[in-house]
């Protein structure tokens, strides 16, 4: 079970063509087909009927797509919680000598603030003789 295949499902019904769901998840048309073909071979039911020019959902389609919104929400529960926990937050003290505060740590600090946006900074700088005691 492919968690993408119920992603492009979702995709399809919400912008109602399989050529506007594959330009939204930057993927081919084909691969959308094939996600909703396996779809339907692992459920072994039809999700879409041509009608006219148009692909509609089934009577199957539509029970299943309820759970497909929770599904994904779901997952993008999970995400944010895994994001929250890789994410630091908090208060960091940096004291440093002037050289060192001038010349190296703004780089140091620049990553460090790309990596960790959340994290308030306390810059000081002393002599080197007085941060040693």
């Amino acid at each position: 079970m492919d968690l993408r295949r119920f992603i492009t499902l979702k995709t399809v019904v919400e912008e109602g063509s399989f050529l506007r769901a594959s330009q939204k998840l930057c993927c081919t048309q084909s691969t959308v087909t094939f996600h909703i073909q396996q779809l339907e071979q692992e459920f072994s039911v039809q999700l879409f009927e041509k009608i006219g020019r148009r692909m509609c959902l089934t009577r199957e389609g539509k029970k299943l797509l309820p759970h497909i919104y929770e599904l994904t929400r779901v997952m993008d529960t999970l995400r944010e919680a895994a994001k929250k926990e890789s994410d630091p937050d908090g208060e960091l003290r940096v004291v440093s000598g002037e050289t060192l505060l001038s010349y190296r740590m703004p780089q140091v600090l620049q990553r460090f603030r790309q990596r960790a946006p959340k994290v308030r900074l306390s810059l000081q700088s002393l002599n080197c003789y007085v941060i040693r005691d």
